[in-house]
């Protein structure tokens, strides 16, 4: 990922917030908009391109799961200093493997996988303990803005939305003046 790539050169701290691009997706998923599904039939689709070039693979779906329960993981890892090893957990299901982020078997597994206790993750999820914190920062998304997946917010000042090449967030460095830290 180019964030990471990023963060070889520079000093940074990355922290996932959640944001619904989709907030009316019903907990059993929806269908994936036409317009979606013929721009992902492109074979020179930019996004494809690039995790090809990564070595990335991308499964193709055609359905659009919901990802409230995803980002209470999420928010669940967070409270347990595990957020890094569950998102990337979470990316790789819902990219690599085009699985379900709202079952809780996907999510149990994502949560194994990062060090984490499944049956806690389920009991805490089902009693909504993390659901309030979800809709706050997806509240303040809302607030500064954001309107895009991902959006990345440099030094509370600059922007830069969408899967962008390195190149973008090296420019996005420069703009505010940061020094390489190595």
């Amino acid at each position: 990922m180019e964030i990471e790539k990023l963060g070889k050169e520079y000093d940074l701290t990355v922290d996932w917030r959640p944001f619904f691009l989709r907030p009316e997706t019903p907990p059993e998923g929806s269908p994936l908009p036409a317009y979606v599904r013929e721009r992902m039939k492109d074979p020179n689709d930019p996004l494809k391109r690039r995790a090809e070039r990564e070595g990335l693979k991308m499964v193709r779906r055609d359905f659009v799961p919901s990802t409230r329960r995803a980002h209470e993981a999420a928010e669940f890892a967070r409270a347990r200093g595990k957020l890094e090893p569950m998102h990337a957990e979470l990316l790789k299901a819902y990219w690599t493997e085009g699985k379900d982020l709202y079952s809780f078997d996907v999510l149990r597994e994502a949560a194994a996988k990062a060090g984490l206790d499944p049956d806690e993750l389920q009991r805490e999820l089902e009693k909504g303990t993390y659901r309030a914190a979800v809709e706050e920062g997806v509240r303040e998304a809302h607030e500064v803005g954001i309107h895009a997946v991902p959006t990345f917010i440099f030094d509370d000042q600059l922007a830069v939305q969408g899967a962008q090449e390195l190149p973008v967030f090296r420019l996005a460095m420069q703009q505010l003046g940061a020094k390489p830290s190595k």
